[in-house]
């Protein structure tokens, strides 16, 4: 069963990221490893962000607090936008790869909170406030959009979704299901299309 899982997950991922979006052409030729270093950095960011959801939804159970906050959503991705300018990264693939990363986070806040309804044993004893845990969000997002500079000349390449979707499967592994579709989610923006 527990493999069953792992390979459905997996099979998710893979299907997930074969939608990359984006718009530069794609190119041919070998990865250039930078480019695959930083995609490989943004893979283990973005498994880090869909874990710290879990605390984001623990700092919300019971308080009737909606798990989406468009202002809080507007500012993350409008800080994202700025901070790909001045590390030269297009700021409108900035916006979709955070637009990503928030709803891969609430997608996880949504399960869990149902989950915790649905069986309150498991709901966590303590609730973190939202103040102690935004700081590590704001972290997680600076260091991301350094690593989407070091992943720019990677995303438009052929290999991009491959390796992209390498790095997944093995960040996944240590995952349960909730974080592992949610990992998915957020990578779907990261490598470009060709059409």
């Amino acid at each position: 069963m527990i493999r069953c899982r792992s390979v459905a997950g997996a099979v998710l991922l893979l299907a997930l990221l074969a939608g990359c979006s984006g718009t530069p052409p794609l190119s041919q030729g070998p990865l250039p490893e930078d480019g695959g270093q930083g995609l490989d950095r943004i893979v283990a960011l973005a498994a880090r962000r869909v874990v710290v959801s879990d605390q984001v939804a623990a700092a919300k159970v019971g308080t009737g607090q909606p798990v989406t906050d468009p202002p809080r959503e507007a500012a993350v991705i409008a800080a994202a936008r700025t901070e790909a300018e001045k590390d030269r990264v297009d700021p409108e693939w900035a916006a979709r790869v955070f637009t990503d990363q928030i709803a891969a986070s609430t997608q996880v806040q949504n399960d869990l909170l149902r989950q915790w309804t649905d069986r309150p044993d498991t709901k966590p004893a303590q609730r973190p406030a939202l103040a102690t845990i935004r700081p590590e969000l704001d972290r997680i997002g600076t260091e991301l959009v350094a690593a989407m500079a070091q992943a720019a000349p990677a995303r438009s390449h052929e290999a991009c979704a491959g390796r992209l979707a390498q790095a997944a499967v093995d960040a996944a592994k240590p995952l349960d299901d909730v974080h592992r579709s949610a990992l998915g989610l957020s990578l779907t923006s990261v490598c470009a299309s060709s059409g």
